[in-house]
């Protein structure tokens, strides 16, 4: 074996690797799809001799495969994110982590949040090296879920141990260009998983700098390191609490904007309509609009003005 086809069958391998983590592919789908026997396919990840090369099972066909079926971009643009107190108030919390540091962004229902961290994490997501991953969390969330969803973002070959992955991710992490941004959402659903919510804490620390961890979602956030069952969390205290934004929702001008920008001029009565009942904030008592609810009632409304051109 030359030292070239060596170092093909090792590209390929790779390759294949963060190809499966890309897709979520196991080795069976992929057999299917290839058209190439599971064992062999396995032997061959496995670097196993058997299928190493042999007729049309070789790392050219791999590779071959892999560019006509490129893998999409793990995380795609929810839609035109409009500038706005809030999402000014975000990019400038993600630009703070994306130095390293860690931080706490929350707020309620239709402050933009979740809507604001996909786009940002989508804006580089079909780079060479993504600028930030985005993670919306689960209470089944596991420290072995975390970590291989990590892995899918970043296009890093991953184990089915957890150390394993944990590794790979340092070593990846470690060798960027700048520090990654890791954007934790709805991360009050942790509360109750401690084993998960010590893994982000460990992979943030084990990266040494080059991973700024930013912990997003609701009031109930902020509880996420209070004392309970034996755990204290002083680790997580004395690293997180170096900033904390709270965001709220819309303005009425910002509001106003955004119809205009999406249907046009219409009555008045009719963006008011649009517009509804603002909310209190109970902290700042500044009145604000939900961005959920009034994108809903853009949709609607544009639906029943097409409906209506239809017939």
């Amino acid at each position: 074996m030359s030292a070239a086809t060596h170092a093909d069958r090792e590209t390929a391998r790779l390759a294949l690797r963060v190809y499966m983590s890309r897709t979520g592919l196991a080795l069976n789908q992929l057999a299917d799809l290839t058209g190439f026997a599971y064992q062999s396919l396995r032997n061959f990840v496995s670097t196993a001799r058997y299928g190493d090369g042999d007729g049309k099972f070789t790392a050219e066909a791999i590779l071959e495969f892999i560019r006509k079926h490129p893998a999409a971009p793990p995380c795609c643009a929810p839609g035109k994110l409009y500038e706005t107190e809030c999402t000014r108030a975000i990019r400038a919390m993600v630009k703070y982590v994306a130095t390293g540091r860690w931080g706490i962004l929350y707020g309620p229902a239709g402050s933009q949040k979740t809507f604001g961290l996909e786009s940002i994490a989508a804006e580089t997501a079909d780079s060479s090296e993504p600028a930030a991953v985005y993670l919306e969390c689960s209470p089944k969330l596991t420290p072995s879920g975390l970590l291989r969803r990590i892995s899918t973002f970043l296009g890093t070959p991953y184990a089915q141990a957890r150390e394993t992955v944990l590794q790979t991710l340092l070593f990846a992490v470690r060798n960027r260009r700048s520090p990654l941004v890791l954007m934790v959402d709805e991360a009050q659903h942790l509360y109750r998983a401690v084993d998960t919510l010590e893994t982000v804490r460990d992979f943030g620390d084990k990266a040494r700098g080059r991973v700024g961890i930013l912990m997003a979602g609701n009031e109930d956030v902020l509880r996420l390191f209070e004392p309970r069952r034996g755990v204290y969390f002083e680790q997580w205290r004395s690293r997180i609490e170096q900033k904390t934004v709270r965001l709220t929702g819309l303005t009425g001008q910002e509001c106003r904007q955004i119809i205009a920008a999406e249907l046009g001029t219409l009555r008045p009565e009719t963006v008011e309509q649009l517009l509804g009942k603002p909310v209190i904030d109970p902290e700042s008592r500044r009145h604000y609009y939900s961005a959920r609810r009034l994108f809903h009632a853009i949709r609607d409304l544009r639906e029943m003005l097409e409906k209506a051109t239809r017939q």
